[in-house]
């Protein structure tokens, strides 16, 4: 089950989808983001529960009640924390990828917290969202935390010191999930894209653990040859 990040479509995910062979996959556009019409008015500011419960009654539609293995990119990370909490019955295994901090906005001048571009696209509420994240347990299943290259070209406009929280935030992330953390070798925030090989690894070593029974077990020549390595902060 894929999460897309913050105003991005499912097909985002495609060139990891390409690399992930007979795995049965699901992604899905939120309302007001892809091919999804926005939310009815008033469409007030959102937290990440109401996110996280609609893709809940969405896998109901589809007929999909079982636990799944969730991928989650930027924003994504936030609503799979959530939904895990909510829902953990649902939750098999899963992957952050390069997840949002839980206060979402990092810096004075950021750009608004709105999920699509779109005429009536759906605003945040970062105040409840963020206490819903802080809040939420850790889902005791097998989990993998990727983030981008500290410090790529592509980060290099961004305020002193965000580089610096953004991966003490993935540390606390994979410290209380007891998750491995694996830092991309040459990509930027837009890992799916940039390093779609790196997003599968990852997903498929969670996918493994999760139908054993069993741990993650990184293999660092495996790793390597994807495009990542451990963190070893």
């Amino acid at each position: 089950m894929f999460i897309a990040a913050l105003g991005e479509p499912g097909r985002n995910w495609q060139p990891v989808l390409d690399r992930l062979g007979d795995l049965p996959t699901v992604t899905y556009d939120r309302p007001g983001t892809g091919d999804a019409p926005p939310r009815p008015a008033p469409n007030p500011p959102l937290p990440y529960s109401a996110l996280a419960d609609e893709l809940a009654a969405l896998l109901d539609e589809r007929g999909i009640t079982g636990p799944a293995v969730l991928a989650a990119h930027s924003l994504g990370s936030l609503i799979a924390r959530v939904y895990a909490d909510r829902h953990p019955h649902r939750v098999a295994g899963l992957v952050h990828v390069d997840g949002s901090l839980p206060q979402l906005r990092l810096f004075d001048g950021a750009e608004d917290p709105v999920d699509g571009d779109e005429p009536g696209a759906t605003e945040l509420d970062l105040i409840r969202g963020q206490v819903e994240v802080i809040t939420a347990t850790p889902a005791p299943v097998p989990t993998v935390v990727l983030t981008r290259t500290p410090h790529h070209a592509s980060t290099a406009r961004l305020p002193g010191g965000v580089e610096e929280l953004w991966l003490a935030g993935q540390r606390i992330l994979a410290r209380d999930a007891g998750a491995p953390l694996i830092v991309a070798d040459d990509a930027g925030h837009r890992i799916p894209q940039e390093a779609p090989d790196l997003v599968a690894y990852a997903i498929r070593l969670t996918h493994a653990a999760a139908a054993g029974g069993a741990g993650i077990t990184v293999d660092a020549e495996a790793l390597s040859k994807a495009g990542g390595h451990l963190d070893q902060g």
